[in-house]
């Protein structure tokens, strides 16, 4: 997990905060036809073993407004890319396949679906290939995109967030191609947000977010820039009034802890690739799109024991095989 991952689903994982971005988010037709006061996330039994694999940043659960038609559930499937990933819109289509089904089978009513994906930094949307005349009859998934890759213009005009879902939203979109003095000048320029965060203890349903919020934007701060702690550390205890011994403390606890998470994180994404490599020179052009997405999201334990198998099976599917 990447530390973009790590604070938006720090953030967008309660469902106040989420309903508070998503409204703004999508087309305001859509945004009417929701009750966004009904939002929650899905729960571990629509998710389930076999959506595991393929799971995206988060999903939710909300009432539609009555209309003339029946009213339906809504799932709200939502993504966060912060790099161009080819593979997403198929990504993103086998995952509402199977969840659309799941939530079918289990609640015995077939429910409407809204994807939406956040983007930000250099991202691009997921490439579509050249079908020719075929194009128009593949299949699709057409899903909103947030883009933040404008930067903090992009926010211009929104209401209704809450401060820790604006003060996430602006991170991701100005910090990670700020330099250490834009670093500082961005925590000036939100310190009423900065101050709303810290002095919080949450909306209904969500934990208490004061410092534990101010440690997660530090963190991310440092992990995405070349700001020194010290200065950080300084400038987050002039805007907030607290001491900066205890701010600094938090920062280099936190900082540290987020450096072993991102040595395991590059450790199985290094073993991910080679295993790639190797599917890809033993079996040619039957890697596909959820081969990849599967092996990108398995454990190291799992990376280890299917670079085994790979000499021995005779099939891609046998090296997988349970």
């Amino acid at each position: 997990m990447t530390p973009h991952d790590t604070l938006f689903r720090f953030t967008f994982c309660h469902a106040s905060h989420a309903a508070s971005w998503l409204a703004g988010a999508v087309p305001m037709d859509l945004a009417a036809a929701i009750d966004w006061s009904t939002l929650v996330t899905a729960d571990e039994r629509l998710l389930g073993h076999r959506l595991q694999t393929h799971i995206a940043d988060q999903v939710f659960v909300a009432a539609t407004r009555a209309t003339a038609a029946p009213r339906r559930p809504l799932l709200l499937l939502v993504e966060h890319k912060s790099h161009a990933d080819a593979g997403l819109d198929a990504q993103l289509l086998r995952y509402a396949v199977l969840l659309r089904r799941t939530f079918q089978t289990r609640r015995e009513a077939l429910p409407l679906l809204l994807t939406v994906v956040l983007r930000h930094g250099t991202a691009a949307r997921g490439a579509t290939a050249d079908d020719g005349p075929f194009a128009p009859f593949q299949p699709q998934l057409h899903y909103v995109v947030d883009d933040l890759t404008l930067g903090e213009r992009a926010l211009d005009g929104r209401t209704g967030l809450t401060p820790l879902a604006e003060l996430t939203l602006r991170c991701l979109a100005a910090l990670p191609r700020a330099s250490p003095h834009e670093v500082l000048a961005c925590l000036e320029r939100w310190q009423e947000l900065l101050r709303a965060v810290d002095r919080t203890d949450g909306p209904p349903g969500a934990p208490p977010l004061g410092p534990d919020a101010i440690d997660t934007i530090g963190w991310y701060a440092l992990a995405v820039t070349e700001v020194p702690a010290e200065l950080l550390s300084e400038s987050l205890a002039h805007i907030l009034q607290r001491p900066e011994h205890t701010i600094m403390s938090t920062l280099e606890r936190t900082y540290q802890s987020g450096l072993a998470a991102g040595r395991a994180e590059g450790k199985a994404e290094g073993k991910a690739d080679g295993l790639l490599r190797l599917l890809q020179l033993r079996f040619g052009d039957v890697v596909d799109a959820a081969v990849v997405a599967r092996v990108r999201g398995a454990s190291i334990a799992d990376l280890d024991h299917w670079t085994d198998r790979i000499l021995d099976a005779a099939t891609l599917a046998a090296v997988f095989i349970d």
